[in-house]
């Protein structure tokens, strides 16, 4: 649909949810010039906390695409084992926070936001052990063990945590979080930093940079990107620099672009 209103002469089209419904849209409208509205009504709203508009307040955000301003950001593209392919905005994830992200998509509760997903890391971790990877950015290769790999063209997801806190919308860069194995008390005693982004200063933290990074595990894990499951590992994924025009509200101050 959002494809179809692009090619027949949408300047906007705006995505009403959370960082899937964004991400969702958002591929649709990659290399075409109708530009992405966000609306956020989702579970986090990490993409339109990054693009300064008041998860609070949707109605004023929809407003605001009556006169926006505009910009244009970086995608990122995938492709995952069996051949699929797609595109993301914001993060993608293998590893524990894909697990946590599943398990919080099968939740049944009122709480939302943050809460939800802090509530699915106890249930995850409960159950979770470190896994060996191997990540190469930009063909530098290692083989590690980790709790989780991250992939950043925005900086936060799961309402909230900067996992990748320095990264930029429109550097035509990516940033990669890996999370090196940990016992379950290190990792909870560990884990309040990323709501600060000040867990990339931990000894079993590593932060990478690059435009091409591929991922693969000795065990089963699947992709979620934009807060959606992708598909399983191996993958391969690549920054499509300025790919996408956004349309913000001129109150909107982005921090991330």
């Amino acid at each position: 649909m959002a494809g179809r209103a692009a090619e027949e002469g949408a300047d906007v089209v705006a995505a009403m949810g959370g960082d899937g419904m964004v991400g969702m849209v958002g591929s649709a409208l990659i290399g075409r010039s109708a530009a992405l509205g966000v609306i956020p009504t989702g579970t986090g709203n990490d993409f339109a906390r990054l693009l300064g508009i008041d998860r609070r307040k949707p109605l004023a955000a929809a407003a605001g695409l009556a006169d926006p301003s505009f910009v244009d950001i970086d995608a990122v593209q995938f492709s995952l084992a069996g051949g699929s392919e797609g595109y993301f905005l914001n993060v993608a994830g293998a590893g524990f926070d894909s697990e946590v992200n599943e398990t919080a998509n099968r939740m049944r509760t009122r709480v939302q936001g943050t809460a939800k997903y802090v509530a699915a890391v106890v249930a995850t971790l409960r159950r979770f052990r470190p896994a060996q990877f191997e990540v190469s950015v930009d063909g530098d290769r290692r083989a590690l063990s980790a709790m989780l790999v991250a992939v950043g063209n925005g900086r936060s997801y799961g309402g909230g945590m900067h996992v990748c806190p320095a990264a930029m919308l429109n550097d035509g860069v990516l940033d990669v979080c890996v999370v090196g194995g940990m016992s379950r008390g290190a990792f909870v005693r560990a884990f309040p930093s990323v709501f600060r982004g000040t867990h990339v200063t931990h000894p079993k933290v590593t932060m990478l940079r690059g435009t091409k990074v591929e991922i693969s595990a000795d065990r089963p894990f699947d992709v979620y990107a934009d807060g959606e499951r992708a598909g399983p590992l191996p993958a391969v994924f690549e920054v499509l620099t300025a790919a996408l025009r956004m349309a913000l509200p001129r109150a909107a101050v982005p921090k991330g672009a």
